[in-house]
């Protein structure tokens, strides 16, 4: 048997110190071939940026309205012991003594070892919860991360998370997380939609129900701290929502004044983009991209372990990244055209160039240093005629901060005069190039050495919609982040905010 034969058929990986996992790491002792294989898929499968991590973690919920209860599952890996200690929950915004508010905290617990089946990464982990029904009455809406605070002080931050939602509908903004990216580009129980330990070379379904690293800290966390503030400061509120949020329950949407698409919004379903499309051109609804790369790849929602007669929670995202998808062959074509889990702009069918001004037009790679990134890129002012740029000081050509790419939007990625739209396939109408203004651009070296531009823009919709497009997924790190935040740049962003929320500035 191969090694790819053995993945395929045979992981599963001891959790409890049990008898056969102790006669299992006997074997291996003396077998190194064995004790390697065994290693390498436990490398396979237990996949975190946190080199030290003790204990593991997930939800059984992508978000909660205040007062539903959700489980808590957590494991160990295979190589370390039980872990004694409390969970502590803490909401992310602005706080006068930090960036979090502890909201709950558990009762001493001990987490144990469960076990990992080789479907983990697309079916789920499938635990046991270790917190049933977690009491959430009173808490605001907001992204909540969970930390393990071992018996001793010692902590594993970021174990989970949960966003809650507002039911009511009653913020002045809703602020979308890239919910579907996180998972997108999660390896954990062995695949993502980039790359398989496994068999072949990515994933086409993943799973929420598994641990994952909290990319919601390398961008959005400058933007939810900043933004905030703001809010405290001008006497507005914000909400929160998922990607699935507003697949799900798509009227509440069109209640804000303003929605906030954060910075790495990559995964859409097709609900969504029918959502957000009517948000801008139907009911000239406002609209912040402060990102790049969104809505560019479709997906679906699936619940394969959900009852017959249960409720639709879409713990898995299905992207067969190609047109080949079965459920071209269950419709009729011109709706299967819509359906399948490919590019949005596939043969010009609803590019995103159309929806936002601008679309993905190449990335560099990042490197695994997000902390203190080497490749670094800047934007400069290309025009200042908008009342947007007032008491900022900007002038055309002035740099306003390294915050291009690891991937870049401009107005016309193929530079060929078509912004991705065909007039014999699109189903989704052109915006007018002469509305589009082009506020900042700048350039960068793409992976393949060739030089591309980005574009943050602005335009209003023929409905009166208002829509900013940043154009990186870096932008938000000009609000926060140390070395990257620029004043004159807080400022242009408190009068965009306040300009699209029709509130004075000056």
């Amino acid at each position: 048997m191969n090694r790819r034969e053995f993945l395929a058929t045979s992981l599963l990986l001891p959790a409890t110190a049990g008898e056969g996992a102790k006669a299992a790491a006997a074997e291996n002792l003396g077998n190194p071939r064995a004790a390697a294989r065994s290693n390498e898929i436990e490398d396979a499968v237990w996949k975190s940026y946190y080199d030290k991590r003790r204990v593991w973690g997930y939800v059984d919920r992508h978000s909660i309205a205040p007062g539903e209860g959700f489980n808590i599952m957590l494991s160990t890996k295979p190589s370390i012991e039980a872990v004694k200690g409390i969970l502590e929950i803490s909401r992310i915004g602005d706080y006068p003594h930090g960036d979090r508010e502890t909201i709950w905290t558990s009762k001493p617990l001990t987490v144990e070892r469960q076990e990992v089946q080789a479907t983990a990464a697309a079916l789920g982990a499938n635990w046991r919860p270790t917190l049933k029904c977690v009491e959430t009455k009173d808490w605001p809406s907001g992204y909540y991360t969970f930390d393990f605070v071992v018996a001793g002080g010692d902590r594993d931050i970021n174990v989970a998370y949960i966003v809650v939602t507002n039911p009511q509908s009653s913020g002045d903004v809703l602020l979308e997380l890239s919910t579907n990216t996180y998972q997108a580009y999660n390896a954990w129980g062995g695949h993502s939609f980039y790359q398989s330990d496994f068999i072949g070379s990515r994933g086409q379904m993943v799973s929420f129900d598994r641990p994952q690293t909290a990319d919601f800290f390398k961008y959005e966390y400058y933007l939810v701290t900043w933004l905030e503030k703001l809010a405290h400061e001008h006497k507005f509120k914000v909400d929160y929502a998922t990607n699935f949020d507003i697949y799900k329950k798509s009227a509440f949407v069109q209640q804000y004044p303003l929605l906030i698409s954060a910075s790495h919004n990559e995964y859409w379903s097709k609900e969504e983009f029918d959502t957000v499309y009517d948000r801008i051109f139907k009911y000239g609804k406002n609209v912040l991209f402060l990102g790049a790369n969104t809505a560019y790849w479709q997906i679906r929602y699936a619940d394969v372990n959900r009852p017959g007669d249960g409720e639709d929670w879409g713990r898995q995202l299905i992207c067969y990244k190609s047109s080949i998808d079965p459920i071209r062959h269950r419709v009729d074509e011109r709706v299967g055209d819509l359906l399948v889990t490919s590019l949005f702009r596939e043969d010009g069918r609803r590019p995103e160039s159309m929806l936002m001004g601008a679309a993905y037009q190449s990335w560099f790679d990042p490197g695994d240093d997000f902390e203190t990134p080497t490749r670094k890129f800047a934007y400069h002012v290309a025009q200042i005629d908008l009342p947007l740029f007032q008491g900022t000081g900007y002038v055309v050509g002035e740099p306003i901060g390294e915050v291009l790419g690891y991937e870049w939007d401009n107005t016309d990625p193929d530079n060929d005069g078509n912004r991705l739209w065909d007039s014999g396939n699109s189903q989704i109408a052109p915006i007018d190039p002469k509305s589009i203004k082009v506020l900042f651009a700048g350039s960068a070296i793409d992976v393949d050495g060739k030089k591309g531009t980005a574009e943050a823009v602005y335009f209003s919709s023929p409905a009166g919609a208002k829509v900013f497009s940043a154009g990186s997924i870096r932008w938000a790190w000009g609000l926060g982040k140390p070395g990257f935040a620029r004043d004159k740049f807080k400022l242009f962003h408190r009068n965009l905010v306040l300009d699209l929320l029709s509130r004075k500035y000056g």
